[in-house]
């Protein structure tokens, strides 16, 4: 059985990594951005390869080789699943280069960046309401160019205040969070309606309960 604290030990890369992910979510939230992949990368996707397959005929494969290749090869992918499965298997290859360094150099304590300031996005009026309370909050105005990826973020934040306590209140958070955002692509709640309506009368809503059985 592998001793999960040995140097090289995969489950001591992966519990580094799971205190890390927990630490960014700690600091950031459920951030969401577009992937920003396709077909631009394809010719570095390939030019990795060759360099790749180069070094290793020459003798000299690195690391560096390998996860580059993986990375612009998950960079090159547009489709969900195969963009997936490309970043699992770059994953996948850094961890390994952490058993290695580990294996080499001896596991280090790995520092999670709990020291940095978190922030969210709030309602405008909840600096006054901790101020009524006698909190003193600290507060910064957001860019416009970052408003966005805010709202994003605090869309997934309110949905997963719903989902964790079913609390239909929670519903009115989500709702104000959809009327910014649609602010942002310039509808009012009248357009937003209008949409909706039309969505349904092509498409139907979800009140016959209907459950799609996806092929394998």
């Amino acid at each position: 059985m592998e001793n999960e604290q040995a140097p090289g030990s995969l489950a001591r890369a992966l519990a580094d990594v799971a205190a890390e992910r927990e630490a960014q979510d700690r600091m950031w939230g459920v951030q969401e951005f577009p992937d920003g992949t396709g077909p631009a990368f394809t010719a570095r996707s390939e030019e990795a390869k060759l360099e790749c397959a180069a070094a290793w005929s020459r003798g000299e494969l690195t690391w560096r080789h390998i996860l580059t290749e993986e990375f612009y090869e998950a960079l090159a992918e547009s489709d969900p699943r195969s963009l997936r499965n490309e970043l699992i298997q770059t994953a996948a290859v850094a961890l390994k280069w952490v058993q290695s360094l580990d294996r080499r150099h001896g596991g280090t304590v790995h520092q999670t960046r709990d020291g940095h300031r978190s922030e969210k996005l709030v309602r405008d009026r909840i600096p006054e309401i901790i101020r009524e309370a006698g909190g003193t909050p600290e507060t910064r105005t957001a860019t416009h160019e970052e408003q966005a990826a805010l709202l994003r973020n605090k869309l997934y934040e309110e949905a997963g205040e719903y989902i964790a306590t079913n609390d239909p209140a929670e519903l009115a958070d989500l709702l104000e969070v959809l009327h910014a955002l649609a602010a942002l692509h310039d509808l009012t709640p009248e357009q937003m309606e209008e949409h909706r309506a039309t969505k349904a009368a092509e498409r139907g809503a979800f009140s016959k309960r209907l459950v799609l059985r996806l092929p394998h």
